[in-house]
Protein backbone atom coordinates (compact mmCIF):
# COMPACT_ATOMS: atom_id res chain seq x y z
CA UNK A 1 0.00 0.00 0.00
CA UNK A 2 1.81 3.24 -1.07
CA UNK A 3 0.57 6.67 -0.66
CA UNK A 4 -1.41 7.63 -3.81
CA UNK A 5 0.07 11.29 -4.48
CA UNK A 6 2.51 13.80 -3.75
CA UNK A 7 1.06 16.18 -1.41
CA UNK A 8 1.50 17.15 1.84
CA UNK A 9 1.43 14.80 5.25
CA UNK A 10 1.84 15.47 8.59
CA UNK A 11 4.46 12.97 9.62
CA UNK A 12 5.18 13.77 13.05
CA UNK A 13 4.98 15.57 16.27
CA UNK A 14 8.13 16.52 17.55
CA UNK A 15 8.17 14.13 20.82
CA UNK A 16 8.20 11.42 18.67
CA UNK A 17 11.51 12.53 17.02
CA UNK A 18 13.80 12.50 19.99
CA UNK A 19 16.68 10.35 18.81
CA UNK A 20 19.53 11.18 16.27
CA UNK A 21 17.23 8.60 14.23
CA UNK A 22 13.86 8.09 14.31
CA UNK A 23 12.12 5.09 11.94
CA UNK A 24 9.03 5.88 10.31
CA UNK A 25 6.82 4.51 7.60
CA UNK A 26 4.36 6.25 5.22
CA UNK A 27 2.48 3.75 3.57
CA UNK A 28 4.32 1.09 2.57
CA UNK A 29 7.62 3.52 2.10
CA UNK A 30 10.24 3.35 4.87
CA UNK A 31 11.59 6.64 6.09
CA UNK A 32 14.47 7.83 8.64
CA UNK A 33 14.24 11.46 10.58
CA UNK A 34 17.52 12.90 11.06
CA UNK A 35 17.81 15.05 14.22
CA UNK A 36 20.77 17.68 13.65
CA UNK A 37 20.20 19.88 16.74
CA UNK A 38 17.22 21.78 16.50
CA UNK A 39 16.95 20.86 12.80
CA UNK A 40 15.19 17.59 11.64
CA UNK A 41 15.62 16.18 7.82
CA UNK A 42 13.70 13.64 6.40
CA UNK A 43 15.65 10.48 4.12
CA UNK A 44 14.20 7.46 2.66
CA UNK A 45 15.04 4.66 4.65
CA UNK A 46 15.50 1.46 2.92
CA UNK A 47 19.10 0.50 2.64
CA UNK A 48 20.09 0.64 -1.37
CA UNK A 49 22.11 -2.28 -0.66
CA UNK A 50 19.81 -4.69 0.57
CA UNK A 51 16.56 -2.90 1.60
CA UNK A 52 16.88 -3.11 5.40
CA UNK A 53 15.25 -0.11 7.47
CA UNK A 54 18.08 2.03 8.14
CA UNK A 55 15.92 3.23 11.26
CA UNK A 56 16.13 0.37 13.12
CA UNK A 57 19.37 -0.10 14.56
CA UNK A 58 21.23 2.16 12.34
CA UNK A 59 24.12 4.60 12.93
CA UNK A 60 24.65 7.85 12.56
CA UNK A 61 27.84 8.60 11.25
CA UNK A 62 28.76 12.32 10.13
CA UNK A 63 26.61 12.58 6.39
CA UNK A 64 26.09 8.56 6.30
CA UNK A 65 24.33 6.48 8.15
CA UNK A 66 26.43 2.72 8.97
CA UNK A 67 23.36 0.32 7.94
CA UNK A 68 22.19 -2.46 10.43
CA UNK A 69 22.22 -5.05 8.29
CA UNK A 70 25.98 -5.22 6.51
CA UNK A 71 27.55 -2.06 7.97
CA UNK A 72 27.43 -0.03 4.36
CA UNK A 73 28.03 3.52 4.90
CA UNK A 74 24.67 5.03 3.81
CA UNK A 75 25.12 8.72 2.28
CA UNK A 76 22.47 11.31 3.44
CA UNK A 77 21.33 12.55 0.08
CA UNK A 78 24.25 13.10 -1.45
CA UNK A 79 23.07 11.20 -5.05
CA UNK A 80 26.75 10.83 -6.55
CA UNK A 81 27.68 8.46 -4.16
CA UNK A 82 26.99 4.77 -4.67
CA UNK A 83 24.63 4.15 -1.96
CA UNK A 84 22.45 7.26 -0.89
CA UNK A 85 18.92 7.83 0.48
CA UNK A 86 17.16 10.58 -0.66
CA UNK A 87 16.14 13.62 1.34
CA UNK A 88 12.34 14.71 1.55
CA UNK A 89 10.84 17.85 1.06
CA UNK A 90 10.09 19.03 4.81
CA UNK A 91 8.57 21.64 6.70
CA UNK A 92 8.38 22.58 10.71
CA UNK A 93 5.83 24.45 11.99
CA UNK A 94 7.14 23.77 15.98
CA UNK A 95 6.19 21.03 17.30
CA UNK A 96 4.46 19.94 13.65
CA UNK A 97 6.52 17.92 10.81
CA UNK A 98 5.27 17.83 7.42
CA UNK A 99 6.91 15.87 4.49
CA UNK A 100 6.08 15.27 0.77
CA UNK A 101 7.17 12.44 -1.36
CA UNK A 102 7.52 14.35 -4.27
CA UNK A 103 9.54 17.76 -4.63
CA UNK A 104 7.46 19.07 -8.34
CA UNK A 105 5.53 22.10 -8.64
CA UNK A 106 2.23 19.66 -8.38
CA UNK A 107 0.18 19.13 -5.65
CA UNK A 108 1.68 21.66 -3.23
CA UNK A 109 -1.83 23.55 -3.45
CA UNK A 110 -0.57 26.13 -1.14
CA UNK A 111 0.93 24.41 1.74
CA UNK A 112 4.40 25.27 1.65
CA UNK A 113 3.51 29.25 2.24
CA UNK A 114 0.54 28.76 4.64
CA UNK A 115 2.72 26.19 6.84
CA UNK A 116 5.13 29.06 6.87
CA UNK A 117 3.19 31.48 7.85
CA UNK A 118 1.55 29.42 10.91
CA UNK A 119 4.82 28.74 11.96
CA UNK A 120 6.04 32.59 11.83
CA UNK A 121 3.19 33.46 13.98
CA UNK A 122 1.68 30.87 16.18
CA UNK A 123 3.22 28.61 18.90
CA UNK A 124 2.29 25.11 17.66
CA UNK A 125 2.25 22.13 20.01
CA UNK A 126 1.02 18.35 19.60
CA UNK A 127 -2.21 17.32 20.86
CA UNK A 128 -2.75 13.86 19.55
CA UNK A 129 -1.07 11.04 17.84
CA UNK A 130 -3.78 7.95 17.92
CA UNK A 131 -4.27 5.22 15.68
CA UNK A 132 -7.27 5.04 13.27
CA UNK A 133 -9.35 1.62 12.11
CA UNK A 134 -10.31 3.70 9.08
CA UNK A 135 -8.86 4.62 5.92
CA UNK A 136 -6.85 7.92 6.48
CA UNK A 137 -9.02 10.26 3.68
CA UNK A 138 -11.87 10.03 6.48
CA UNK A 139 -9.52 11.65 9.36
CA UNK A 140 -9.47 14.81 7.14
CA UNK A 141 -13.04 14.35 5.24
CA UNK A 142 -14.60 15.27 9.14
CA UNK A 143 -13.39 18.91 8.42
CA UNK A 144 -15.80 18.74 5.78
CA UNK A 145 -18.91 16.90 7.27
CA UNK A 146 -20.65 19.58 8.21
CA UNK A 147 -23.77 17.70 9.39
CA UNK A 148 -21.77 16.03 11.82
CA UNK A 149 -20.86 18.25 14.24
CA UNK A 150 -24.27 18.79 15.59
CA UNK A 151 -24.53 15.23 16.29
CA UNK A 152 -21.19 14.00 17.53
CA UNK A 153 -19.73 17.22 18.76
CA UNK A 154 -23.12 18.84 20.17
CA UNK A 155 -22.36 22.02 18.65
CA UNK A 156 -25.68 23.41 19.05
CA UNK A 157 -25.95 25.42 15.86
CA UNK A 158 -23.74 25.33 12.43
CA UNK A 159 -24.29 27.89 9.89
CA UNK A 160 -22.71 28.79 6.46
CA UNK A 161 -20.36 25.48 5.63
CA UNK A 162 -20.33 25.93 1.59
CA UNK A 163 -17.21 24.54 0.44
CA UNK A 164 -15.22 25.98 -2.54
CA UNK A 165 -11.65 25.93 -4.02
CA UNK A 166 -9.20 28.75 -2.76
CA UNK A 167 -6.26 30.60 -4.83
CA UNK A 168 -3.60 27.94 -4.82
CA UNK A 169 -6.52 24.69 -5.46
CA UNK A 170 -6.67 23.96 -2.07
CA UNK A 171 -10.37 23.08 -0.70
CA UNK A 172 -11.87 25.24 2.02
CA UNK A 173 -14.86 24.96 3.68
CA UNK A 174 -16.39 28.06 5.97
CA UNK A 175 -18.64 28.69 8.32
CA UNK A 176 -20.08 29.91 11.91
CA UNK A 177 -20.24 27.61 15.02
CA UNK A 178 -22.74 28.83 17.54
CA UNK A 179 -21.65 27.77 20.99
CA UNK A 180 -21.40 28.62 24.78
CA UNK A 181 -18.09 30.66 24.99
CA UNK A 182 -14.83 28.74 25.57
CA UNK A 183 -13.35 29.39 28.95
CA UNK A 184 -10.47 31.57 27.83
CA UNK A 185 -12.91 34.43 26.28
CA UNK A 186 -13.52 36.81 28.89
CA UNK A 187 -16.92 37.87 28.44
CA UNK A 188 -18.58 34.53 29.14
CA UNK A 189 -21.86 34.67 26.29
CA UNK A 190 -23.96 32.07 26.20
CA UNK A 191 -24.34 32.75 22.10
CA UNK A 192 -20.64 32.95 21.13
CA UNK A 193 -19.91 33.05 17.44
CA UNK A 194 -16.96 31.04 16.47
CA UNK A 195 -15.32 31.19 12.98
CA UNK A 196 -14.91 28.15 11.41
CA UNK A 197 -12.27 27.68 8.15
CA UNK A 198 -10.85 24.54 7.24
CA UNK A 199 -8.84 24.14 4.30
CA UNK A 200 -7.41 20.90 3.30
CA UNK A 201 -3.77 20.76 1.38
CA UNK A 202 -4.16 17.31 0.58
CA UNK A 203 -5.85 14.26 0.99
CA UNK A 204 -4.39 13.57 4.29
CA UNK A 205 -3.80 17.00 5.53
CA UNK A 206 -6.46 20.06 6.86
CA UNK A 207 -5.60 23.01 8.60
CA UNK A 208 -8.14 24.40 10.49
CA UNK A 209 -8.74 28.08 11.83
CA UNK A 210 -11.66 28.46 14.98
CA UNK A 211 -12.58 30.91 17.34
CA UNK A 212 -14.05 34.64 17.94
CA UNK A 213 -12.13 37.45 16.36
CA UNK A 214 -10.01 38.39 19.72
CA UNK A 215 -8.97 34.82 20.22
CA UNK A 216 -8.52 32.49 17.08
CA UNK A 217 -6.44 29.50 16.86
CA UNK A 218 -5.87 26.72 14.44
CA UNK A 219 -5.73 23.14 14.08
CA UNK A 220 -3.38 21.03 11.89
CA UNK A 221 -5.55 17.46 11.48
CA UNK A 222 -3.18 14.53 9.17
CA UNK A 223 -3.26 11.38 8.90
CA UNK A 224 -0.32 8.83 8.09
CA UNK A 225 -1.75 5.75 5.93
CA UNK A 226 -1.05 2.44 7.46
CA UNK A 227 -1.42 -1.12 6.50
CA UNK A 228 -4.53 -1.28 8.38
CA UNK A 229 -6.02 2.00 8.89
CA UNK A 230 -4.13 4.92 9.73
CA UNK A 231 -2.38 6.61 12.29
CA UNK A 232 -4.08 10.19 13.22
CA UNK A 233 -2.18 13.56 14.40
CA UNK A 234 -3.30 16.85 15.63
CA UNK A 235 -1.41 19.89 15.98
CA UNK A 236 -2.49 22.99 17.79
CA UNK A 237 -1.35 26.76 16.95
CA UNK A 238 -2.19 29.92 19.16
CA UNK A 239 -0.69 33.42 19.06
CA UNK A 240 2.16 33.49 21.65
CA UNK A 241 -0.25 35.85 23.68
CA UNK A 242 -2.96 33.19 24.06
CA UNK A 243 -0.87 30.71 25.38
CA UNK A 244 -2.70 29.91 28.33
CA UNK A 245 -5.45 28.70 26.41
CA UNK A 246 -3.34 25.79 25.25
CA UNK A 247 -4.41 23.16 28.15
CA UNK A 248 -8.03 23.75 27.76
CA UNK A 249 -7.22 23.45 24.01
CA UNK A 250 -5.62 20.26 23.97
CA UNK A 251 -8.42 18.32 26.03
CA UNK A 252 -10.67 19.70 23.80
CA UNK A 253 -8.88 18.40 21.01
CA UNK A 254 -8.28 14.84 22.41
CA UNK A 255 -12.30 14.69 23.51
CA UNK A 256 -13.64 15.26 20.22
CA UNK A 257 -11.00 13.12 18.45
CA UNK A 258 -12.57 10.42 21.02
CA UNK A 259 -15.70 11.17 20.00
CA UNK A 260 -14.86 10.27 16.60
CA UNK A 261 -13.02 7.68 17.26
CA UNK A 262 -16.15 5.82 18.75
CA UNK A 263 -17.81 6.23 14.58
CA UNK A 264 -14.67 5.45 13.01
CA UNK A 265 -14.23 1.95 14.75
CA UNK A 266 -16.88 0.86 14.43
CA UNK A 267 -17.79 2.28 10.41
CA UNK A 268 -18.15 0.21 7.72
CA UNK A 269 -16.43 1.33 4.61
CA UNK A 270 -17.40 -0.87 2.22
CA UNK A 271 -21.00 -0.12 2.79
CA UNK A 272 -23.55 1.37 0.55
CA UNK A 273 -23.68 4.85 0.82
CA UNK A 274 -26.85 7.61 -0.03
CA UNK A 275 -25.36 10.76 0.15
CA UNK A 276 -28.00 14.11 -0.17
CA UNK A 277 -27.96 17.49 -0.35
CA UNK A 278 -26.03 17.81 3.06
CA UNK A 279 -23.30 16.11 2.46
CA UNK A 280 -21.96 18.65 -0.37
CA UNK A 281 -19.13 19.62 1.30
CA UNK A 282 -18.29 15.71 1.58
CA UNK A 283 -18.39 15.53 -2.38
CA UNK A 284 -16.72 18.62 -2.68
CA UNK A 285 -13.49 16.55 -0.82
CA UNK A 286 -14.06 13.32 -2.22
CA UNK A 287 -13.45 14.97 -6.24
CA UNK A 288 -10.86 17.06 -4.19
CA UNK A 289 -9.22 13.81 -3.21
CA UNK A 290 -9.32 12.11 -6.82
CA UNK A 291 -7.92 15.35 -8.63
CA UNK A 292 -4.20 14.41 -6.87
CA UNK A 293 -2.28 12.52 -8.98
CA UNK A 294 -0.42 8.95 -8.29
CA UNK A 295 3.46 9.60 -7.79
Amino acid sequence: MTPPHGGWFLLAIEEELTEEITPLRLGNRSLIAVREGERIRVFDGACPHRGAHLGYGGKLDGACVICPFHGKRISLGDGSRRWSVAELPTERAGAALFVRLSDGPGDDRGFQQAIKQVAADLVVVGAVIQPVTVPAEYVVENAFDAEHFRTVHLVPAVRGMRASLGEQGELVIEGEFRTKAPPWEKERRLDFASRFVARAFSPHLVVTELGGEQAPYTIITGAIPREKGCVGRVAIGVRPDQTDALPALIHGARYAFDQDRVVWDHLDVDAPQRLDAGDAPVIAFRQFCASFGAL
